[in-house]
C-alpha cells in the first residue's frame, strides 16, 4: 500500500490522494459508552482521555511502526496490518480495563478485518497529511469507518468484539496526557462541525471540497483552535490523578512536568527538553481538521464567521447534499500523545469545549431524524 502524502488539507478532500487498505488489515475501534450521559455530567476531559487510550495504547504497543488513527472525541480508530492483530487485541483489551478502572467509563472495542467491511458494501482508503517535517495525520475515506463503528454496536458484529478478561495486562499509556487548560477562544466561538455527504456512492464525493473552501472563504483567517496565546499549563498538572491511575510514578508526573514548565517558561534546554520551542510546535501538530469518512473541524472564529459558516451548511442541506452537526462553545479541550519531544514525536488531539464533537454528531443525527 503506497498511501500519497499531501502538504495541504485541502488536498485530502481529493479522492485521487486515497490508496485502498489492504484486505487483511483490520479496523481497531475504541468507542466510550454513554458519552453523551458523561459528557452531560461534565468529564469532558475524561471522555477525551477514554477515546484517546484506543490510539496511544495500540500506538505503543507497535513500537516502530507507523499506524493511521482517527480521534473522534469519544472514541479512537486505529488501522492494524494482520501481524499485528495480537498485539492490537490486547491493548483494546488493556485500555478497557484501565478506563473502567480509572475514569469509571465503559469502552465498547472491537477489531474487525477491513474484508468483512468490504462485504458490507464500504470501503477504507488512506492518505496522509503533513502536519510537520516529521509528523503527518492519517485521513480516512470510503464509509469504512462508520461501518466498523454500526458493526462494533451490533449483533451482526458480536464476534468482533473485545472484552478484557481476567488474564488482561493494563496497556502502556505511555505519553498520554491532558495537562492543559481548556483553550480559550481568541475569536469568540470554538466551532465543532461534522459534515456528511448525502452521496454514499463513491468514496470521497466532491461536495466535500466545494463546501472546505466555502467555509475557508467565511473566515478571515486561520483557525486553528491552539495558539501559543492561549496555551497554558499549571503545576501541579492538570489530569495529575488520571495519570497516576495509568500507573505513571510521580516523578514522572510531577516531576517531568515541572521540569517541562520550567522549560517552557524560561527558554531554557533541560535534558534536551527545550519548552519554548515545543510550544511553538504544538499549533501545527494538532488534528483539528480532518477527514474520517465526514469532514471533521474544531475552529477558532467569530460569532459572525461561525453563522456564516451554519448558513452554508444549510443551504447545502436543503439542496440535498449534506447533513451536518454543529456546537458552539467557548473554549476547546487538548489531549496529547507525546512519545518524544522531537519533532514529529508528538500529536495534540482536540475537541470542542462542553462535549464538542459528541455534541455535534448528537446535533448531526437529530437535524437528519427532522428531514425523514
Amino acid at each position: 500500500m503506497h498511501a500519497k502524502t499531501v502538504a495541504s488539507f485541502a488536498e485530502t478532500l481529493d479522492p485521487a490522494s486515497y490508496a485502498r487498505v489492504p484486505d487483511d488489515w483490520l479496523v481497531a475501534v475504541g468507542d466510550v459508552a454513554q458519552s453523551t450521559v458523561a459528557i452531560q455530567a461534565g468529564r469532558y476531559k475524561d471522555v477525551n482521555l477514554a477515546g484517546a487510550a484506543t490510539i496511544v495504547g495500540i500506538l505503543n504497543a507497535c513500537p516502530g511502526r507507523d499506524l493511521p488513527f482517527a480521534f473522534g472525541g469519544d472514541g479512537g480508530i486505529v488501522l492494524v496490518p494482520s501481524d499485528l492483530e495480537p498485539q492490537a487485541r490486547n491493548a483494546l483489551k488493556g485500555v478497557q480495563q484501565i478506563s473502567r478502572r480509572a475514569l469509571s467509563l465503559d469502552l465498547r472495542c472491537a477489531l474487525m478485518p477491513i474484508a468483512a467491511i468490504r462485504a458490507e458494501g464500504r470501503d477504507v482508503r488512506l492518505a496522509y497529511q503533513t502536519l510537520a517535517p516529521k509528523r503527518k495525520l492519517a485521513m480516512m475515506s470510503g464509509g469504512g469507518l462508520d461501518c466498523a463503528e454500526i458493526l462494533a454496536k451490533s449483533a451482526k458484529g458480536a464476534s468482533f468484539v473485545v472484552t478484557a478478561d481476567t488474564t488482561t495486562e493494563d496497556a502502556d499509556l505511555s505519553g498520554l496526557s491532558c495537562r492543559w487548560k481548556p483553550l480559550e477562544s481568541q475569536r469568540g466561538v470554538m466551532l465543532s462541525a461534522i459534515i456528511r455527504a448525502k452521496d454514499d456512492t463513491t468514496s470521497l464525493p466532491a461536495i466535500y471540497r466545494a463546501i472546505y473552501d466555502q467555509i475557508q472563504s467565511a473566515l478571515a483567517r486561520d483557525a486553528c483552535p491552539v495558539a501559543l496565546s492561549n496555551l497554558n499549563a499549571t503545576w501541579p498538572p492538570r489530569g495529575s490523578a488520571q495519570e497516576r491511575a495509568f500507573g505513571r510514578t510521580l516523578f514522572e508526573v510531577y516531576g517531568q512536568s515541572l521540569l517541562g514548565l520550567i522549560s517552557e517558561k524560561t527558554g531554557i534546554t533541560i535534558g534536551g527538553f527545550n519548552g519554548q520551542n515545543y510550544l511553538r510546535a504544538l499549533p501545527s501538530h494538532s488534528d483539528y481538521r480532518k477527514f474520517a469518512d465526514s469532514l471533521r473541524m474544531v475552529i477558532d472564529c467569530s460569532t459572525r464567521e461561525a453563522d456564516g459558516i451554519e448558513s452554508i451548511l444549510r443551504d447545502s442541506r436543503g439542496a440535498g447534499l449534506i447533513d451536518f452537526g454543529l456546537h458552539r462553545a467557548s473554549t476547546a479541550l487538548m489531549t496529547c500523545f507525546v512519545s518524544s519531544t522531537d519533532n514529529g514525536g508528538h500529536v495534540h488531539f482536540i475537541d470542542g469545549g462542553d462535549g464538542g464533537y459528541a455534541m455535534a454528531a448528537q446535533d448531526l443525527k437529530t437535524q437528519s431524524k427532522t428531514q425523514i
